[in-house]
């Protein structure tokens, strides 16, 4: 008798540890489709980025050069 009420508190421990995992991730997945940006969002920002550091460098790249060849 002792033995099948270990495996029956066991059970329910188990099931209540199902039970907690469950919540923790429907609140994950909550976090994730609310507060985080997709990658066809976060797109045409890296696009404007790229190219605003490109032409930086650039412009760097030409003062340098321009600094040497006078």
């Amino acid at each position: 008798m002792a033995a099948q009420q270990s495996d029956e508190t066991k059970f329910a421990l188990i099931q209540q540890q199902m039970s907690y995992m469950t919540k923790q991730l429907d609140t994950i997945d909550n976090k994730v489709s609310t507060h985080y940006v997709t990658r066809e969002e976060f797109e045409p920002i890296k696009k404007i980025v790229y190219g605003l550091v490109g032409l930086i460098l650039v412009a760097v790249v030409g003062a340098v050069v321009s600094l040497v060849l006078k």
